[in-house]
């Protein structure tokens, strides 16, 4: 089984607009409500492929009764720990010139009591799980080591974890060795203290995080696809053009193939196919954490994995500067 956590839950409302600006009024006819935070839609996403999937995290009041109920009618496991405080909301406005504006909520305040319910509820759910992903920000109330002290629990239980998060959060996290790590660009040049302007620069930075403790970092670069990186190999990985509609969960639609495919045995190629595969199929779609299967197909014969061994001297063909 796989286990998602989602620290700082949400619903997420989606807005779509022929054009969207300040001080008017709109009247919205195309728009979804769904449950949200990313490591919530990485097991949306999951469930779809197929793969069992169970979520923890904190939920709250009719916010969290919502979260709750919506995953479980998609028949996804939920070990949610209850709070007092209500769990946030997101709003997302896609605009038909493809711009995007994101309003998110700070979220509740977890109280000593609710975090100490919830180790104990992973403590029990890793002696069942194989991969634990854990994605996004943390609530009020939480320490910022808690990622590292996650990690830790499932190394000893030799639980592979995979963190998609930022920052602080990110930085204190990577020093416990995860298995992977997903950046975008920017989030790379702000922990790295480092200009990226391309693809060796990303090489440079991600070798960073790996001598920080990271075994494997992917850095997704939107329409330019992403670059995979560990001590061995640098994988380059190029998308087909697509017809974007909603990217909001793209990122965690990419996790959620990556590990669909590390649990089910795929080679790192066809594994990178299938991430990015998904991303897409997501930002192709009006709601978040949503993949067509029969897109996502198609999809993976049309990208390409090249492969490079690090430390041999080959140059990466036609640097690509962003």
């Amino acid at each position: 089984m796989i286990t998602t956590i989602t620290l700082n839950a949400s619903i997420d409302r989606n807005y779509v607009l022929d054009e969207f600006t300040v001080d008017k009024i709109f009247r919205c006819e195309d728009f979804s409500v769904v449950p949200g935070g990313k490591g919530i839609n990485v097991s949306k996403v999951l469930s779809q492929l197929g793969e069992k999937v169970c979520c923890l995290g904190f939920i709250g009041g009719y916010t969290g009764t919502f979260i709750k109920k919506e995953l479980e009618k998609q028949d996804i496991t939920t070990k949610f720990t209850t709070i007092d405080e209500e769990s946030r909301t997101c709003i997302s406005i896609v605009s038909s010139d493809g711009s995007q504006t994101e309003i998110l909520e700070r979220g509740p305040k977890v109280n000593e009591r609710e975090l100490e319910s919830f180790l104990s509820t992973y403590d029990k759910i890793l002696d069942k799980s194989s991969i634990v992903v854990a994605s996004g920000s943390i609530a009020q109330g939480i320490n910022t080591e808690i990622y590292y002290d996650l990690i830790n629990k499932a190394k000893n239980k030799g639980v592979k974890f995979i963190l998609d998060t930022s920052s602080k959060y990110l930085i204190k996290g990577i020093k416990a060795k995860p298995y992977l790590i997903k950046p975008n660009k920017e989030e790379l040049e702000d922990i790295t203290a480092t200009i990226i302007n391309n693809e060796y620069d990303i090489i440079k930075a991600s070798n960073k995080l790996i001598e920080m403790g990271a075994d494997n970092v992917a850095v997704s670069l939107g329409k330019e696809g992403m670059m995979y990186i560990n001590r061995e190999y640098t994988y380059k990985v190029i998308i087909p053009k697509a017809e974007v509609i909603n990217p909001v969960g793209s990122g965690d639609s990419t996790v959620a193939g990556f590990v669909y495919a590390l649990a089910n045995n795929y080679n790192i190629e066809n594994s990178l196919k299938l991430a990015n595969a998904c991303g897409i199929s997501n930002a192709m779609n009006k709601e978040t954490g949503k993949i067509n299967s029969k897109v996502v197909e198609t999809l993976i014969g049309k990208i390409k994995v090249e492969r490079y061994k690090n430390n041999s001297g080959r140059e990466i063909n036609e640097i690509s500067d962003f």
